[in-house]
């Protein structure tokens, strides 16, 4: 399960389950506005093993999805109206390796930067610029935790 927020400040929830990737979000912007029911967020990759979300330097959220198959997908709000299309899921970046974990976290200068768990040990990638379309650095190893 991850979170992420909608542009207008509205948290939306992604869970993945053995019968799909599901989201729900706050109706409105209230604090205690109800939550929308359960729905499908389509993702026909397999399985989903873990997921990450942050935002971008324009605050529309980017979700990262690791299938059981060990693929790394992510998906994006298109522009930053809060009831904008999600981008088609894309294969992100040519992993080294086959993923198990994702995270993501976010730059004080409010790049985001993932962190990827593999079989062969853990990489991070991050954007290169504050720019939200510019492109993803090359994955670098990053130390993974004592075993």
């Amino acid at each position: 399960m991850t979170s992420a927020r909608l542009t207008d400040g509205r948290p939306q929830v992604f869970a993945g389950s053995n019968h799909g990737l599901f989201t729900r979000w706050k109706e409105t912007e209230l604090p205690d506005a109800s939550w929308t029911g359960w729905q499908p967020f389509g993702f026909d990759h397999g399985r989903v093993v873990s997921l990450a979300a942050a935002p971008l330097t324009d605050e529309r959220p980017q979700i990262f999805a690791v299938s059981e198959g060990g693929e790394l997908w992510t998906t994006w709000k298109v522009n930053t109206q809060p009831s904008a299309a999600w981008a088609n899921w894309a294969k992100f970046n040519n992993l080294p390796g086959s993923a198990r974990s994702v995270g993501v976290a976010t730059l004080t200068d409010g790049r985001p930067q993932i962190v990827v768990g593999t079989d062969t040990g853990s990489v991070s990638s991050w954007k290169v610029s504050t720019d939200p379309d510019d492109a993803w650095s090359e994955w670098s190893s990053f130390d993974g935790p004592p075993a």
